[in-house]
Formats: structure tokens, C-alpha cells, sequence
């Protein structure tokens, strides 16, 4: 009975899982499940992977049940490990070509089938990336410019600029990073394929 009074109080949910009651990882793993997957699922636009990376995410916390405890929210541990699997997958497929195909296959079957939706992420993608260009220093912001808008080589940046040509280089990697970082806090670098900055590179 003082199982029943506890059984959805996740503190206690927490210790039982610990002590390797599957009872109790399996209320946990109800609770979050469908929230988790719908947040995957609009990441990696793929149910398939979405599931995937649901499983790996619970069995991460089953693994590591010992430790479990120590987990001040659950929540936004399971959401810090969804999003960090999610990361670790995109980076796995930009590693290998096959698997790229098949996340490119994915996107364009979103992509035909959710127009509508498609063209309202992207007007929010660009909407970041020029507030990103638009806090860049000024002279990184003329040289990625001069890179994005005008397709420039970094030979001709340089000599328009009167810069080195590695100097060009690190003010654009710099310029990708800070970018990339303006994507993450607003939870959109997910939403672009793994290569889409090296045309910047």
C-alpha cells in the first residue's frame, strides 16, 4: 500500500530504479516517453530515429541507475541527453555518406509532404542566422559577406579586405562557430543538415 501512496512521486520512482526495480523505471519511462519522441521527432524529422534515440536515451538512464539519484530535474535530463544523442547522430551521419543519404531522404520526404511548415522553418532559420550575422564584429560580419553574398574566394576576400588569407580563414570559422552557438540557444541548429555551413568554410 505505501508502494501505491509513492508510486508517482518521481523522487521515490527515482530510488526504486536505483535499487534495479523495473516496476517503477517502466512508470518513468511512460511518463516521458511520448514528450521525448515528439521532441526528437521534430528535430530529426524521422519517427525511426526519434525511436531510436528515445530507447538510448532511457537505456542511458538505466545504465547508469546507480548514479540516479543525484538527478536534481529529470526532465531536463532526459531532454540534456535527448538533445545530446540527437547531436551525436547528426555527427555520425556527416561521417557517413549512406547514413547522410537516408537523413537527406527523410528531410525531402518532410519537405514535399509539409510544404507549409517546411517554408515557416526556414523563414525562422534565416531569421536567426542574419540576427547571428548581425552581432558578429564588423569586420568578421564584412568578411562573412563577402563570403555568403558575394561567393568570394578567401584570396579575394583577403586582398579586398588588405587581410592575410588565414586571417580570413579564422575570422570565418570564428563567425560559423558564433552562428552555430546562436542556433543552439534557440534549439534551430538541429533543424539544418550537418553540412549546410561548409559552403561558408
Amino acid at each position: 500500500m505505501a508502494d501505491y501512496a509513492h508510486m508517482y512521486d518521481e523522487a521515490y520512482c527515482l530510488i526504486k530504479i536505483k535499487e534495479g526495480d523495473e516496476f517503477y523505471f517502466n512508470l518513468i519511462f511512460e511518463k516521458y516517453r511520448d514528450q521525448l519522441f515528439s521532441y526528437l521527432y521534430k528535430v530529426s524529422k524521422s519517427k525511426e530515429i526519434a525511436e531510436e534515440i528515445v530507447l538510448d536515451v532511457f537505456l542511458k538512464l538505466w545504465h547508469g541507475r546507480e548514479a540516479i539519484t543525484e538527478i536534481q530535474k529529470l526532465e531536463s535530463f532526459l531532454y540534456t541527453v535527448a538533445y545530446n544523442k540527437a547531436i551525436d547522430f547528426f555527427r555520425a551521419a556527416k561521417r557517413s555518406p549512406l547514413l547522410q543519404q537516408a537523413v537527406w531522404d527523410v528531410l525531402s520526404d518532410v519537405a514535399t509532404t509539409d510544404s507549409a511548415d517546411a517554408h515557416l522553418r526556414e523563414r525562422n532559420l534565416e531569421i536567426l542566422i542574419r540576427e547571428a550575422i548581425g552581432q558578429l564584429s564588423p569586420q568578421r560580419r564584412k568578411v562573412f559577406e563577402l563570403r555568403q553574398e558575394h561567393g568570394l574566394s578567401y584570396a579575394e576576400i583577403a586582398q579586398t579586405l588588405n587581410l592575410s588569407t588565414n586571417t580570413v580563414r579564422n575570422h570565418l570559422a570564428a563567425s560559423v562557430e558564433f552562428i552555430k552557438e546562436h542556433l543552439r540557444k534557440n534549439n534551430a541548429l538541429l533543424l539544418l543538415p550537418v553540412s549546410f555551413f561548409d559552403k561558408f568554410l
